[in-house]
């Protein structure tokens, strides 16, 4: 509706400014007429707000039927809970028993539920807004930066891929130096001794020319007959040469053809979910528990299980099992398997010392991926109980090790390695401390991804935006952590226990007391999160859920 003309003084073809806007008229009014409205009887009660801060789109009286011909609505079904005009009244609503006109179902509205709802709806919305527009522009600048730095290493690729080339020419031009030298070399000794051959048959002719002209028949006899021998030998070398000479030609035999690089890499994206949320009002109740301090579950250790070998990493698989990897000095390397009354049922025998261990999710076959010590992960087929391929990591220095069903985690010097399910590296997320490692890492149903390094406890989105840092008191050293299903963070902290912090970061209570004769290092929960496992030098601690 337009602001530029009062409404009355239009309808009389009159042009006034108008000053006023009722909002129950939903009409525009000059001075003059906003006075008349005011003390008419049946506009008493509006009210006028200035016209400079009418809503710009507003048209709330003149919502209409858009199947029976933009009819107003003047009924409210309440068994359906929907508007309705005079022909849905009679098609529709027939046989409803609850329908009362617009006018009495608007009583009191302002005060119901559904209104106080409707305001708390558009106010969610306004607040989710700028945050999902910062979350893309955030996301917009780590895009174009990852795509410069994409940009050098595709230049680097360029350059990788010219110098091999370089490299190879380098080898051609030598081989065909070692080949044209070779056939040079050979036809300056053929051309050497025919010159030899030639000097020698010219003598001779040189003799018989003589002794044909102007010497006597027994000085021919003598010549024929001594040099008889020579001449053989004459003939013979040059029968020689002219059997064993071949006609040389050098070419090159290019196996180069434009088809065969089709590609120099492969651009990837990865898409996770952002940690912006938007919970419609109707499930936020539901989907967003309300954890008081009082509801956390606590946990008692009730029995350990004794491994006789220190214990290095744990993980749980999709069946329930505690997978153990540990070593004898550096002897002996194990992965150990134990069943829910922990009994243990296999052992893997590993190449070198293993650091940690994670279980590749959603493989029915089961891969696990071990740490080395000295370097390297090494893939696990845990049904087949086999090894698998063995991936150099590069700056790797006994950092842990997380896997979703797209990637692989592993901690580096001052990074997180992002590597593909084959082990080929796709990028690293920059840590705060560029001269620690994370040490243990976990990832929770999000992406987002849990690690410590020491120092501190981190909550790091795919992206590499921090989400929180949490440093402990005193600046205890601190080792294994890992999440349960409501999002606590469960971390070790050495010669204190287990800290519980709430899912932002914060310190939340003491779990387990940490009063124990050795260190603990990793730590993990079982599939429904009652039972917590901690390591604990050649044992595990088995804490239950009270």
């Amino acid at each position: 509706m337009e602001n530029s003309q009062c409404e009355p003084c239009k309808a009389r073809n009159r042009n006034n400014t108008p000053t006023h806007w009722c909002v129950i008229c939903e009409e525009a009014f000059c001075l003059e007429c906003s006075e008349h409205h005011r003390v008419q009887k049946i506009s008493r009660s509006h009210e006028l707000l200035d016209i400079n801060i009418k809503p710009t789109h507003i048209n709330i009286s003149d919502q209409r039927c858009s199947k029976h011909e933009n009819l107003s609505f003047e009924y409210f079904c309440i068994d359906h809970d929907s508007l309705c005009c005079k022909e849905c009244q009679v098609e529709l609503h027939r046989s409803c028993q609850k329908i009362m006109s617009v006018d009495i179902a608007s009583k009191g509205i302002k005060w119901s539920q559904s209104f106080i709802d409707s305001v708390e709806l558009i106010e969610h919305v306004l607040m989710t807004v700028p945050i999902i527009t910062a979350d893309r522009h955030t996301l917009i600048k780590s895009i174009e930066k990852e795509a410069s730095l994409v940009k050098d290493e595709i230049r680097k690729v360029k350059e990788e891929a010219i110098s091999h080339i370089e490299y190879l020419e380098k080898l051609l031009l030598e081989d065909l130096k070692l080949k044209k030298d070779k056939i040079v070399t050979n036809a300056n000794v053929t051309i050497n001794e025919i010159e030899d051959i030639e000097r020698m048959t010219k003598e001779k002719k040189d003799t018989f020319d003589i002794v044909e002209k102007h010497g006597s028949e027994k000085q021919a006899f003598l010549a024929v007959h001594a040099y008889k021998t020579v001449l053989a030998d004459l003939e013979e070398r040059i029968s020689t040469i002219t059997e064993k000479t071949t006609y040389s030609s050098i070419k090159l035999n290019s196996n180069f053809s434009k088809k065969n690089i089709t590609s120099i890499g492969t651009i990837e994206t990865n898409e996770v979910p952002t940690s912006t949320r938007f919970v419609k009002r109707k499930k936020r109740q539901s989907q967003i528990p309300i954890v008081h301090q009082h509801g956390l579950p606590s946990f008692v250790q009730n029995q350990s299980i004794t491994i006789n070998k220190t214990v290095r990493g744990i993980t749980v698989n999709e069946k329930d099992e505690l997978i153990i990897t540990a070593s004898v000095l550096h002897l002996v390397n194990e992965i150990l398997v134990y069943d829910n009354n922990e009994k243990c049922n296999y052992q893997i025998r590993l190449k070198n010392q293993a650091s940690d261990i994670t279980l590749i999710p959603d493989k029915i076959i089961g891969i696990l991926v071990v740490t080395y010590s000295q370097g390297g992960i090494q893939f696990v087929h845990l049904n087949n109980r086999k090894l698998m391929n063995e991936v150099l990591i590069k700056e790797y220095k006994g950092g842990g090790v997380a896997a979703s069903n797209e990637n692989i985690f592993v901690g580096t010097e001052g990074n997180i390695s992002v590597l593909d399910l084959n082990g080929r590296f796709i990028r690293s997320i920059k840590m705060n401390n560029d001269k620690l490692t994370p040490l243990y890492i976990v990832l929770d149903k999000r992406g987002n991804i849990y690690h410590s390094d020491s120092e501190v406890v981190c909550c790091t989105r795919i992206d590499g935006k921090n989400l929180f840092t949490y440093k402990p008191p005193k600046n205890n050293r601190l080792h294994g952590v890992t999440i349960d299903n409501q999002g606590y963070v469960y971390v070790v902290v050495q010669n204190q226990g287990v800290y519980r912090l709430r899912p932002d970061g914060t310190f939340s209570d003491f779990v387990v007391d940490g009063d124990w004769h050795h260190s603990s290092r990793d730590i993990c929960f079982n599939k429904d999160c009652t039972k917590l496992y901690i390591t604990n030098e050649n044992r595990v601690l088995v804490c239950g859920r009270q």
